[in-house]
């Protein structure tokens, strides 16, 4: 969500400029706005320095506000909305690094077509996150051979396995 500071900013900058603008046509053009600015007194050469730069701070401080403030806490939101904790976050990390090649995950975006779809094998299939993330340890500590693809045992191991499980469990059907 944008700040309501940031919003301000945004109309203020568009109006000055559109201001500008209408500045400009209503004195016959840009040739006749520069010629006006040779003949007006100093005070008005002053004003429209100043407007030129308000204009280009507006310009740069409205977007790089918008930037640093859209940027934060993003690593924690998964999909719908869930908000993740450290290790959920880590293990996203770790499933996008080597699982994400063979299995489905609408939460890493990815389409394996080797291993199952852990949106609806793990996700829809197992009621509980306990549930999900002891099928998802399973998994990873002995292997799988099903279909046409053989997943090998002990991808990852300890904490690993722990933070890749706990993500799978939180986001698999969301």
């Amino acid at each position: 969500m944008v700040p309501a500071c940031m919003v301000y900013g945004f109309i203020a900058f568009w109006g000055v400029l559109g201001l500008a603008v209408f500045f400009i046509a209503m004195r016959g053009g840009p040739r006749a706005a520069r010629e006006s600015l040779h003949t007006d007194s100093r005070l008005g050469q002053r004003a429209v320095t100043l407007g030129i730069v308000l204009l280009f701070a507006l310009g740069l401080v409205v977007p790089a506000l918008v930037l640093a403030f859209n940027g934060e806490h993003k690593a924690t939101v998964a999909v719908g909305g869930l908000h993740l904790n450290a290790e959920e976050v880590r293990g996203r990390e770790l499933f996008a690094h080597t699982c994400a090649v063979c299995h489905t995950l609408a939460a890493v975006k990815s389409v394996g077509r080797i291993g199952p779809n852990l949106d609806v094998r793990v996700g829809d299939d197992i009621a509980t996150a306990a549930g999900r993330k002891a099928l998802v340890l399973s998994a990873i500590a002995e292997g799988r051979a099903r279909g046409l693809g053989q997943m090998p045992a002990m991808l990852y191991q300890g904490k690993e396995a722990e933070q890749v499980a706990d993500f799978v469990a939180a986001v698999a059907g969301h």
